[in-house]
């Protein structure tokens, strides 16, 4: 998505084994037509080009660090189905899940995701 000025989202993991995940663009410009099916052929791409959503049942393993995404539903229809391991690194209220290589336009990129505690 980008540096962490220009994202924002949410994480959740409840005691159930439950988790989701939003992470989005902060300035996504509004569809000009208000309805839920509207907008053109380059709002849509733009649109989904700049958010990421899934839900997931979820797995820790202690030993490695590591939380396994057991995906339902996505945005990114590749996900469903997968399971998405990620590597938590714990600092005070921060938590950075480092993700292995995946393909962004046609390289492979690793990547992290930085995510602050609220209350």
């Amino acid at each position: 998505m980008g540096p962490v000025d220009a994202c924002g989202g949410l994480l959740f993991y409840t005691d159930g084994g439950l988790m989701s995940t939003t992470l989005s663009a902060v300035d996504r410009p509004p569809f000009i037509d208000d309805s839920l099916d509207g907008g053109t052929a380059t709002e849509k791409r733009r649109a989904y080009e700049s958010i990421i959503n899934y839900c997931a049942t979820f797995d820790v393993d202690e030993t490695t660090g590591t939380v396994i995404h057991h995906v339902q539903f996505s945005t990114f229809p590749n996900f469903v189905g997968r399971d998405l391991r990620r590597t938590c690194v714990f600092e005070a209220d921060t938590l950075k899940l480092d993700t292995p290589p995946m393909n962004f336009g046609g390289e492979p990129l690793a990547s992290y995701i930085l995510w602050q505690r609220t209350k």
